[in-house]
């Protein structure tokens, strides 16, 4: 304002804060218009316009956007099969030995001449695949390549989405890619999540059915933190009970987490179920699971997820506890 009265011009702020009387912030636009009468009053006019909603628009069209921009990067890194896989080790808590290994997708990004390759995790790239329909394709190519790998002798866990749990022609897909490799189905476990259960439970059960009958396990991730999990347990022929991360990564130091563990042990024992402890990530937290019943451990504390190419190597080391 005063350099509009100062140098007698209008002046436009586009974007600016104003704190109200009650400590809000409110996020305007101005102009500043100086004048003078006849009388010598000199001053100025402001005029205020309350941006809020335009700064949301501009904020929703930018973020729309960057998912526009991370849908092209995926579909290119399909195009060109730049996905590739991690694996990490799930452990028996009693001998030591690895029974499984988790198969986790990760994106290598397209190279430039100015800077090398990354590789991008999924918490990058997957909600995008979700949101625009991408994901039962990302889903299928996992599936390929974690069937492969089970064929040489490895038991894999492969995770599946919500949205592929009712894509038509998934079973037959699977079937498919066991036949063309000659996997052992008993060395294959399908993982989906309570969420993804609860969102279309009949399309959940033909897809368990149909995965037992070849000959496939599934498991059942993120155990717990829905309240109709022990129900599905019920109703659903699961093979594993994967305890939802958030009750193990604080079973040290919450006593509600360790009864939530030892009442999803003593529900899974009842069913003839295993259970898997995920998110062990300490000395400690890994001898509380065991002690609390949990048949198997997964975590960064027994192995983070390492390339594919070092599995080989890697599942000759189980570890000994």
């Amino acid at each position: 304002m005063l350099h509009a009265r100062r140098d007698g011009k209008l002046v436009r702020v586009e974007s600016d804060t104003f704190i109200c009387h009650d400590g809000s912030r409110l996020p305007v636009a101005y102009t500043v218009s100086p004048f003078a009468t006849v009388d010598g009053i000199e001053g100025c006019v402001v005029v205020f316009e309350d941006i809020t909603q335009r700064q949301a628009t501009a904020k929703r069209v930018e973020r729309d956007l960057e998912k526009l921009a991370w849908l092209e990067r995926i579909q290119e890194a399909l195009t060109e099969d730049r996905f590739v896989l991690y694996s990490q080790p799930i452990i028996d808590l009693q001998t030591g030995e690895i029974v499984q290994r988790e198969l986790l997708i990760r994106m290598r990004d397209a190279p430039a001449a100015d800077k090398p390759a990354r590789l991008i995790g999924p918490g990058e790239f997957l909600p995008v695949a979700e949101e625009f329909g991408l994901i039962t394709e990302i889903d299928r190519w996992v599936i390929d390549r974690g069937i492969e790998i089970a064929a040489t002798g490895l038991a894999v866990e492969l995770n599946v989405s919500g949205r592929s749990i009712s894509s038509p022609g998934l079973v037959d897909h699977i079937e498919h890619a066991i036949q063309r490799t000659g996997a052992d189905p008993n060395q294959i476990v399908f993982e989906i999540t309570e969420t993804a259960l609860v969102s279309d439970e009949p399309a959940a059960r033909r897809l368990v059915e149909s995965l037992h009958a070849l000959g496939c396990k599934v498991a059942l991730d993120d155990f717990g933190t829905g309240y109709g999990g022990f129900t599905y347990v019920k109703q659903l022929p699961v093979d594993f009970l994967k305890i939802d991360i958030e009750f193990v990564r604080d079973v040290r130091t919450n006593s509600a987490s360790r009864h939530v563990i030892q009442s999803i042990v003593s529900l899974a024992a009842g069913f003839g179920l295993k259970t898997v402890g995920e998110g062990v990530e300490d000395e400690a937290s890994l001898h509380l699971v065991r002690e609390l019943g949990v048949d198997y451990g997964q975590g960064f504390h027994i192995g983070r997820p390492a390339p594919l190419e070092t599995t080989h190597q890697l599942a000759t080391q189980g570890r000994r506890r």
